[in-house]
Order: structure tokens, then C-alpha cells, then sequence
């Protein structure tokens, strides 16, 4: 029976991860658009659209790893590091400037590169996101 306990938490373990995987992806592949509006120009609504992807992404990402670093804080070398690496600080600014941008109707191409650069810089703030990078790999 403990075998078959070891196995089943190694298969939860393995799609948790995977989990974990996919939420990251998604925030790398909405920063990454964020770079692109800066250069590109965008609408409001592409901003936002981006924003909120990882606004929902980064609260999936908190719960899963969360229950990675709970349920096998001993099993994946590690964790103790990674879980102080882990800070997602740009959350509560990110729902700000949702509201902002839900507020305004800005059509300035120059003015919505501005809003990209805001976004980008506050993401990464304490490295967040090349934190993530790094535990994103690590993971893998």
C-alpha cells in the first residue's frame, strides 16, 4: 500500500507541475506581448486583454504552487529556495492598473506604448517575472 501511495503523489506531483507549467507560459507569453506593444502600439482593450490573462494566470500560479510547496516539502529538492523566491508583489498594482485602464478611453498610440512600459516595469519588479523564468525551469 505504501508503494502505491509514493506513486500516486509522484503522478499528483507530475500534474501539478504541469500545471504550474502552463499557468507560467501564459504570463511569459502575455509579458512578451506587452514588449511587443511597446514597440508596435495597441489598443486599451489588447492591454487589458493581456492584463487580465495574467492577472488570472498569476492567482492559478499562487494556488499551485502553494500546494506543490505543501505537499512535498520534502520530495523535490529545492522547494525551501524556491518558495522564497516566489514573491508575486506586482499583483495588487496589476488590478490597479486594470481599473485604470478600465477607465480611461485612450486611443494615443504613444500614450498606450507608455501603458505597455508601466506594465512591464512594474512585472518585473524585484524580478518577478525572471524569477519566474527561473523556477520555470527549474520545473521543467
Amino acid at each position: 500500500m505504501y508503494r502505491n501511495d509514493v506513486i500516486f503523489l509522484a503522478i499528483l506531483t507530475k500534474a501539478l507541475i504541469e500545471h504550474i507549467l502552463r499557468y507560467m507560459g501564459k504570463i511569459f507569453d502575455s509579458y512578451d506581448k506587452l514588449h511587443e506593444f511597446e514597440t508596435t502600439g495597441c489598443t486599451t482593450e489588447q492591454i487589458k486583454e493581456e492584463l487580465i490573462g495574467i492577472k488570472e494566470s498569476t492567482e492559478k500560479l499562487s494556488v499551485s504552487m502553494t500546494r506543490l510547496f505543501k505537499e512535498n516539502p520534502s520530495q523535490i529538492k529545492g522547494i525551501p529556495t524556491l518558495s522564497g523566491i516566489f514573491k508575486v508583489t506586482y499583483l495588487p498594482t496589476l488590478k490597479i492598473h486594470l481599473l485604470y485602464l478600465s477607465q480611461i478611453r485612450e486611443s494615443d498610440t504613444d500614450l498606450l506604448k507608455i501603458q505597455s512600459r508601466l506594465a512591464i516595469t512594474y512585472l518585473n519588479v524585484d524580478g518577478c517575472i525572471d524569477n519566474l523564468r527561473i523556477i520555470h525551469a527549474y520545473l521543467k
